[in-house]
């Protein structure tokens, strides 16, 4: 009885959880979904200098939390991923454009992003290196084939969102799909090439024959 008294009364003195305030809140909003910029500086096309710098490397697509537990594995499966095929190269040859490109074993493909306006930009892949990496290349033939290439172009192909959530976090959003979570593959690790301790020892200057007159 005494220990729950004491812990109620812990309860009221102690101090509420801090939150951000409205300012900061906002301000956290502002930087995600307009990269800080002011209206006029998002609308005149400056977003992409925002969302795409330092952004050239590998990069890999995480999955999402699992359904009802809520796991997640995002540490993992980055690690894992960037060790594979599954790394994406990243590029922005200009702050108007970036580009995506597949590390397959097989036949790869590339997909450029073009700003349009804000964070609104334009997706487009070629059909024939996109669909020769998914095996549906013009070899196969029917209705049935012409069908799944025109629905993999949809999806392939369109208007997209892009967000830079942090340095190592892109997101791309489109229309009833579910974000696109990439995230940068840490560098490799640089080891110091070793160093010849007898060969530094053997190269040790002998003494000079002065010196070893006055020592005698």
């Amino acid at each position: 009885m005494r220990a729950a008294l004491c812990l109620a009364l812990f309860a009221l003195v102690s101090p509420a959880v801090a939150y951000d305030s409205i300012a900061d809140q906002a301000k956290k909003a502002y930087d995600l979904f307009a990269g800080g910029l002011s209206q006029q500086e998002f609308l005149a096309a400056r977003m992409g200098s925002k969302t795409f710098d330092d952004i050239a490397g590998n990069w890999v697509r995480l999955n999402g939390p699992a359904p009802k537990s809520g796991i997640e594995s995002y540490g993992s499966d980055t690690e894992k991923f960037c060790k594979g095929a599954a790394a994406l190269t990243l590029d922005s040859p200009n702050p108007l454009t970036m580009t995506i490109s597949t590390n397959l074993k097989g036949p790869n493909f590339t997909q450029q992003y073009s700003l349009i306006a804000g964070s609104t930009f334009g997706e487009h892949t070629d059909p024939l290196p996109y669909l020769s990496a998914l095996g549906m290349g013009p070899d196969k033939t029917g209705d049935t084939a012409d069908a799944q290439r025109a629905l993999l172009l949809s999806l392939t192909n369109g208007i997209v969102q892009i967000y830079r959530a942090s340095p190592d976090i892109l997101v791309l959003t489109r229309d009833r799909g579910y974000p696109i979570v990439l995230a940068r593959c840490p560098a490799p690790a640089t080891t110091a090439p070793p160093t010849d301790v007898g060969a530094s020892s053997s190269e040790e200057p002998a003494p000079s024959s002065a010196s070893s007159s006055q020592v005698q």
